[in-house]
């Protein structure tokens, strides 16, 4: 072991020996190859190095003089383009310098094409596609940009060419213009991928930090994926720590700010330090960003005077010479409403909330999470404010929304899995045509050797008939064959059309349910919300009641009368409440009162009762049963509605309706009965089915027995039918109590 030691060190010594003439040999070639260059193009190399930064500017400036009289045509070219690539970095650059930039990139690519340089045409074209997404980003039109075709042509030269930092350059700037034309988020994470893998990150550290920016943008904008997001935050942040770039900087602190997993007090710490990077680099409009974050977190946080505090100073600090710099200062007010609601201001927080819907419905798209949020916020500003007016239009656009947007989901899905199911089809319908093309050929064979056996006959007759008996043995099997393809694919085709209609049907009832439960979120409230003035004018009238000894007759019916409507709207309050079922939510544990649920779908078809004249006979037995009530009043509300449309065509003195109840140990049972015209027999066991009706066209789509049928499976009941033409129909639904 001691005599293995100096070995080890003589061999550690002569490797360091040779990696230092290694490095010495190439400082030496390096530094001749650096003296066969111009100080202009030692320049150039400067600025193309540093044209993210300040110092670019500098340089450009100092040397453009001497390019006007650059012989080299190749340099020239090269100057230009960077001359581009450099005034189209700049943090503030202006309309007269992103002109410029696509005047130098113009001029570079004629240059590069004169001297047949494919490199440097590709090179420029991505500069000069760099000036139309800047102009888009900087000018705000909605014109699509789309991708050129001269850019694709570009990034082909360079892939040929390995020039990899273009390639990092071309395919950010690719991956800008899809997501500046809200196209296909999948290929602009795809680009910025690409543009990171090409990017050398110790020659562009900071276009390094800046992809990395916009990869963690693309996470949150269009995947919801905030963890991968703040990898990326972190990964830019660590790398902008040491270099001059506070735009970037101060951008990517705002947004991790606003994405990060780790809570409230470290959103805060992000904004705090934007605002002092942001600062650093004097860069008002970033600061003021940074203070505007902070306003919305401490708002958020019920921190209402912290969040007005830095709501002024964001105002104060945006610049007054930006872009919509009147709507920028209207919306932030707008947006602090809560926070002057918070602190007892509330007519200042009534005109802030209506100017926060006035530019929700002015400023936003209809569609989308932003607006969904917004829909969201402004709804609870309107209730705490107590305008339920307002609140109940806002509450209704909002439904309105989701519901486009899960049905918009939902469409997408299904057609995606039919788009899947007749591709399957179309594939085997090619194999039956190749079956029957080689039906076809093997056909054509055996006819000719059928003629070829009747002119032999006479010569070689029992080889002739060996020769028949496979032929015939062949297209047996053929035909064998092809019945069993058809079979196949007749089983598999009606196999397809019942998946296509289960995927109806979930849709249908998926969307019905989450109808109900927003129904049930908007009666729970309205009904809370209600029930307040309602137990005022009581208590009113009790008082009255009370103080009315000598008051005459006219004046005591009147009170009554008042007494009667309050109870009655007491009553209807109450019965809302049954549909929300705030005991519990929708699950296997649900429980409801059977006769409540009953009394309150009755209380919901009252109006169309009476219109039809109906007669209802009721007969209950009070009972808990298992289940959500805003589902067992949906199951009823139809039961009922269907009841009144079958009795509704007789004599006013036989339309009725009978509902009666029981139970026994373990079980639930309520009679739906009608002295309807009947259901035949023919038809009775379709009526569970998704879409099947009796009704006319335009009065009803087939889906009320289908969905109590889901529902009541769903919680271990079932329905059953009986019914003779002319006799009436009964609907037996049965429940499970709870033990």
């Amino acid at each position: 072991m001691v005599h293995k030691l100096p070995l080890k060190i003589l061999i550690a010594a002569c490797i360091l020996l040779v990696a230092m003439a290694t490095c010495n040999r190439s400082d030496s070639e390096d530094q001749k190859g650096h003296g066969k260059k111009t100080s202009l193009e030692i320049s150039l190399d400067s600025a193309e190095i540093m044209f993210l930064s300040p110092k670019a500017e500098k340089i450009v400036s100092r040397i453009r003089d001497n390019v006007l009289f650059e012989k080299d045509l190749r340099v020239r070219a090269r100057a230009l383009r960077i001359f581009s690539m450099v005034l189209l970095s700049k943090v503030d650059n202006s309309a007269k310098d992103l002109d410029s930039a696509a005047l130098y990139a113009i001029k570079s690519r004629e240059l590069a094409l004169a001297n047949n340089d494919s490199v440097e045409w590709a090179l420029s074209t991505v500069q000069l596609e760099r000036h139309y997404t800047l102009s888009r980003q900087r000018f705000g039109n909605d014109r699509r940009i789309g991708v050129s075709a001269e850019l694709e042509a570009a990034l082909q030269q360079l892939e040929k060419h390995e020039v990899n930092d273009g390639l990092s350059l071309a395919y950010r700037t690719l991956a800008i213009k899809l997501d500046l034309d809200s196209a296909a988020p999948l290929k602009v994470l795809r680009y910025e991928l690409l543009s990171l893998q090409f990017n050398d990150s110790m020659k562009y550290p900071v276009l390094r930090a800046r992809i990395c920016n916009d990869i963690a943008v693309t996470y949150v904008a269009y995947f919801r994926q905030p963890k991968l997001a703040e990898r990326f935050f972190l990964r830019a942040i660590e790398i902008l720590k040491n270099s001059d770039d506070y735009d970037t900087y101060s951008i990517a602190l705002n947004n991790l700010a606003v994405n990060n997993t780790a809570g409230d007090q470290r959103s805060l710490y992000y904004s705090r330090l934007a605002a002092r990077v942001a600062a650093k680099g004097n860069l008002p409009q970033r600061v003021s960003s940074a203070y505007f974050m902070m306003a919305l977190k401490f708002q958020s946080m019920g921190l209402y005077d912290s969040a007005l505090f830095y709501q002024h100073k964001s105002s104060e600090t945006l610049p007054k010479d930006m872009i919509r710099y009147d709507y920028e200062i209207t919306y932030r007010d707008a947006a602090m409403a809560k926070s002057y609601l918070g602190i007892g201001k509330v007519d200042k927080a009534a005109r802030l909330t209506d100017l926060y819907a006035k530019i929700i419905g002015e400023e936003n798209a209809p569609g989308g999470a932003d607006l969904n949020s917004e829909l969201a916020t402004l709804a609870g500003l309107y209730q705490a404010l107590g305008d339920y007016e307002k609140l109940a239009r806002t509450q209704t656009r909002l439904l309105a929304l989701r519901d486009s947007i899960f049905s918009k989901d939902r469409l997408i899905a299904v057609g995606r899995v039919e788009g899947q199911y007749d591709l399957e089809l179309k594939n085997k319908e090619l194999k039956v045509l190749q079956m029957s093309n080689e039906l076809n050929a093997a056909q054509a064979d055996r006819e000719m050797w059928v003629r070829f056996l009747l002119i032999t006959t006479a010569i070689i007759t029992t080889f002739g008939l060996l020769i028949v008996v496979k032929l015939l043995t062949q297209q047996s099997r053929l035909n064998d064959s092809l019945a069993k393809q058809n079979a196949t694919i007749e089983r598999q085709k009606l196999e397809l059309e019942n998946s296509i209609q289960d995927l109806h049907r979930a849709q249908a009832h998926v969307l019905n349910s989450e109808k109900m439960a927003m129904l049930g979120q908007f009666t729970a409230g309205v009904a809370h919300e209600l029930n307040n003035p309602l137990n005022f004018i009581s208590g009113g009238v009790s008082v009255l009641e009370e103080a009315a000894g000598s008051a005459s007759t006219e004046e005591v019916q009147i009170l009554k009368n008042i007494r009667n409507g309050v109870d009655r709207a007491i009553a209807i309050v109450n019965s809302l409440r049954v549909f929300s079922n705030p005991r519990s939510e929708i699950g296997s544990d649900s429980q409801s009162d059977l006769t409540e649920c009953i009394n309150a779908s009755l209380l919901v078809l009252q109006s169309k009762i009476k219109r039809e004249g109906v007669k209802v006979v009721t007969d209950f037995t009070e009972c808990i049963v298992t289940g959500h009530s805003g589902q067992l009043c949906q199951v009823f509300i139809n039961l009922i509605d269907n009841a009144i449309h079958a009795v509704r065509d007789l004599p006013k003195g036989r339309k009725t309706i009978e509902i009666r109840s029981r139970t026994n140990r373990s079980n639930a049972f309520v009679e739906f009965h009608d002295s309807g015209v009947g259901i035949p027999d023919s038809i009775q066991a379709n009526l569970f089915q998704a879409f099947f009706t009796t009704k006319p066209a335009g009065q009803g789509i087939g889906l009320g027995l289908f969905i109590c049928d889901t529902i009541l499976r769903g919680i271990g009941g079932t329905i059953t039918v009986s019914s003779q033409v002319d006799q009436g129909s009964t609907f037996t639904v049965q429940f499970i109590c709870p033990k």
